[in-house]
Order: C-alpha cells, then structure tokens, then sequence
C-alpha cells in the first residue's frame, strides 16, 4: 500500500499528465502546412499567424491550455487570421516557391526558442513575437495588428494596450476567381459556401457566395470576410 508521501506523488504526476499532456489540436481550425495555409491567406485576404512550438515546450502547453482555447481568442482568429502551427520535423512544404522542412523552417524564419509567433501579410513579415503571453495580452496584441495592417492605426502597442477595446475586425468582400474559392472551400474548415443569407450569421465564418447582393448584405451585417466569387 502506498504511503502518504507515496500517494501524493502519484497525484501531482497525474495532476500534471492531466493538465500539460500535448494538445492534439486546441483549436479545430488551425493549419499545419504553411504553404497551404499562405495561399487561403493570400485569397482571403488576411495575416498569417504562425505559431512555431514543440511537444516538449511548456509554455507552448500552457498557450494551448490557458490562451488557444479561450473563445475570444478563437472567434478573433477565424474572423482575422489563418494559423498554422509549426513543430520540428521532417515534414514538407512549399512557401514561396521554395520546399522546406518543418525543422527548416525554424531557421529560415530565425526562430530560436518556443513559442515564437510570426506574422505575415502576403509575403511581408509584420513581425516577430517570442514566448507567452497569458490570454488577454494575446487577445490585445491579435487586435492591435489588424488595426495596424488592415486600418493603418498609428498608436503603439504601450498606448493601445491600456484601452479597452472590442475590436471584431474589418467586413471585407474580396473578388476571387472560380478556382481560388474552391481552394479555401477545400481547405479552410471555416469557409462555407451560400446563396443566400444564412438565418444564423456568424461574423467570423468565411462566407463564400457568388452572389453580388448576398455578399454585400453579409458586410452590411459586419461579416469579416465574404469572398465573392467572380463570373468567368
């Protein structure tokens, strides 16, 4: 029989497992390539927020635990972001016409610990942000840079992050071609194709309509992105 000491060792090891165990995937809508996801960026129109991690990283399990599975969070990122996770490893991608490896990829982008955050519009690297920030800061630090890329917001960080702020993003329709709209129907789980104007509309869904008066009506009711698929 174990003794107290003995029992109490036994719980504080599954107290940890419980609580620090690898997260397979904290948020459903997260990519895994980046070449995949750079593209639904580029057609949608938005950042790319790439979270380089490691199984072995305990803030990279404290952010899955504490800060990706915050709602706020996650509605902020559908609505705004596309987010690839990158850990180390042999899998391949293309990005920008050049084929790397997951571990490449952490030199390429001059990663040197986890979790480092890296974002990028287009082909352009806005910045750079290493290690953890607790929900609310995150949350902050998501908003100022859609203010900043998307609204041109001159404030700095310092100033903006002592407001209160209840920024959900700026409703965009963007023109896509007939193949482009398939491709983030294919491989965005937020996209969803429509006709006419759902009975229940969420902003942050990727609404992809070929339809001219669905699609404004969807930015009138502050959708953040409409694709409107162009007739060849």
């Amino acid at each position: 029989m174990l003794n107290r000491f003995g029992r109490f060792l036994v719980l504080v090891a599954f107290f940890t497992l419980s609580v620090f165990a690898t997260t397979v995937q904290a948020y459903e809508y997260e990519f895994r390539d980046l070449g995949t996801a750079h593209k639904v960026a580029n057609i949608e129109g938005k950042m790319v927020l790439i979270a380089f991690t490691s199984e072995s990283c305990y803030y990279c399990k404290l952010f899955n635990k504490e800060v990706l599975t915050n709602k706020q969070i996650q509605d902020f990122l559908r609505g705004n972001y596309i987010f690839v996770r990158i850990e180390p490893g042999n899998y391949k991608t293309t990005f920008l016409g050049k084929t790397y490896t997951n571990t490449e990829l952490f030199g390429a982008f001059g990663v040197r610990g986890t979790p480092t955050f890296v974002f990028l519009k287009d082909k352009t690297q806005i910045t750079q942000v290493p290690g953890y920030m607790p929900a609310d800061d995150f949350l902050k630090a998501l908003r100022f840079l859609v203010k900043v890329v998307e609204e041109n917001y001159k404030e700095s960080f310092e100033a903006y992050s002592k407001k209160k702020d209840d920024y959900k993003g700026k409703p965009t329709i963007v023109k896509v071609k007939q193949n482009d709209a398939q491709y983030v129907l294919k491989y965005d789980k937020n996209a969803k194709q429509v006709e006419s104007v759902p009975s229940n509309v969420d902003i942050n869904t990727v609404y992809v309509t070929s339809n001219v008066q669905v699609a404004n009506k969807l930015k009138e009711m502050g959708v953040l992105r409409v694709l409107l698929v162009e007739n060849n």
